[in-house]
């Protein structure tokens, strides 16, 4: 039943509680002191837990949960959140930002992420194709080689590359001490590096290997496919220091440095004393006659290096 109000207060309203629908009555004070109008306190604290939870469906397994309507929850439980996380991988996650491109060396479509293809770097799928991209690809361009010939050679300069002297080169060096002249082993000029390179003379000696740098006396015909590669690159090696430095390389072969050591010491002597100029800078075409008497052969005898592609073409004989 609806309470009757007492006399003088007929000015009111009756309305409806907004939680149970109960119908009341509110004087125009009550009715405007508040937004929301109730016929309890208990019905007035139900209505207001309303207006903070819901119920939610989990997208899982399809039960109904209670939740604060400002709470983030998905799901009615861990496992649920588990099993639906299981789900959203790859490019179903929203938040997935990778980009698919092709490996450069198999072609073979993978995600990456997105910096990495922004910057310019090369981008492979594995490390193996990355492997031999770099030996099969880049590393067979003349500017890789040639950077790498940098690098080796400013290592080996700094003394952050160990290398241990020949024992021709241990000779020679023996020598240079022996005649009081200065020099500094495996002087970098760029692109490649001098045995000997004596600093207060500017003068430059190599040391070269019979087998390695192919002694025309040692090797009349060439048969090794090792030697024939290293024959334009000691032709290279002689050309930039001629043209760079201009400076004549003074070349001591391995088999006058073991077998005739005066010779060699010889004709250091003369390099230094002659400020490098020489009627010919290999070791195999000079004589010694005397203790100081050092003449040049009556056969000279042309190194490989020296020759052009024609008259090398003569000497090979590489089955």
């Amino acid at each position: 039943m609806i309470s009757i109000p007492a006399k003088g207060q007929l000015s009111g309203y009756f309305i409806k509680c907004e939680n149970c629908g109960k119908e009341i009555y509110q004087t125009k004070t009550q009715y405007n002191r508040a937004k929301h109008h109730f016929c309890s306190g208990k019905c007035q604290k139900d209505f207001q837990h309303k207006q903070c939870f819901e119920n939610r469906e989990c997208p899982i397994c399809g039960n109904i949960f209670y939740v604060r309507k400002k709470d983030t929850q998905k799901f009615c439980s861990v496992a649920c959140q588990n099993e639906w996380q299981k789900q959203i991988v790859g490019e179903n996650n929203p938040r997935f930002t990778r980009q698919k491109i092709c490996c450069e060396q198999c072609g073979k479509e993978y995600y990456t992420k997105l910096y990495k293809t922004r910057n310019g770097q090369h981008n492979f799928c594995s490390n193996e194709c990355r492997r031999k991209w770099y030996a099969d690809t880049l590393s067979q361009k003349d500017e890789w080689k040639q950077q790498s010939r940098e690098r080796a050679i400013k290592m080996l300069a700094d003394g952050k590359m160990p290398f241990t002297n020949s024992h021709p080169q241990n000779i020679v060096n023996i020598m240079l001490d022996e005649l009081g002249i200065t020099y500094i082993n495996e002087y970098s000029c760029k692109y490649y590096s001098i045995d000997n390179y004596l600093s207060k003379h500017n003068l430059m000696i190599e040391v070269m290997g019979d087998f390695w740098h192919c002694n025309p006396i040692c090797f009349p015909i060439i048969k090794q496919p090792i030697q024939i590669k290293r024959i334009p690159k000691d032709k290279a090696k002689h050309t930039y220091i001629k043209n760079q430095y201009n400076i004549e390389i003074l070349y001591l072969w391995e088999k006058d440095i073991l077998n005739n050591p005066d010779l060699c010491r010889t004709l250091i002597q003369l390099y230094v004393h002659n400020n490098g100029i020489l009627d010919n800078y290999h070791s195999f075409n000079y004589d010694l006659i005397s203790e100081s008497n050092l003449v040049l052969s009556d056969k000279i005898i042309i190194p490989y290096q020296d020759m052009t592609a024609n008259e090398l073409a003569k000497y090979k004989d590489v089955a």
